[in-house]
């Protein structure tokens, strides 16, 4: 399963944006520390199953299966924000989101999952660099 792309993102998507309601909508969750902590897991699961996923996969071929892994998780993310919609249970602010909402939580999502997932692949793609190259040069 680690190395579909489809698979893997999709689900990671649909589990994020629904812990992200989990985690706003959430009474236990109203003090910042709370708040942040619940943001904070979302972030090392997302980078987790970024990193299972690439694992896979060289180096060189890593920039490409980013970008595809960012565009399917944050598809799945909007659908599971569309079904949330509908159904009067996707966090905004202290209320709920509508559809008119829509736009601006894809283009969010979108920008923070880029830079989160970019700049982790790039520092992970350069400590695997150091590395690969430290083990050549020491035996």
């Amino acid at each position: 399963m680690s190395r579909s792309t489809l698979e893997l993102a999709g689900l990671t998507g649909v589990i994020v944006r629904l812990y992200r309601a989990a985690v706003l909508g959430s009474d236990a969750f109203s003090s910042w520390t709370a708040l942040i902590g619940g943001l904070v897991v979302a972030v090392i699961f997302v980078c987790g199953v970024l990193t299972w996923h690439l694992s896979n996969f060289p180096i060189r071929r890593w920039p490409l299966r980013v970008a595809l892994f960012l565009g399917v998780e944050v598809a799945a993310e909007f659908g599971m924000s569309s079904v949330l919609i509908a159904l009067r249970r996707e966090p905004l602010g202290s209320g709920l989101a509508t559809w008119a909402d829509w736009w601006p939580l894809a283009g969010q999502t979108l920008l923070e999952r880029g830079l989160v997932m970019g700049a982790y692949a790039a520092l992970l793609a350069g400590a695997m660099w150091v590395v690969t190259r430290r083990s050549r040069i020491e035996p």
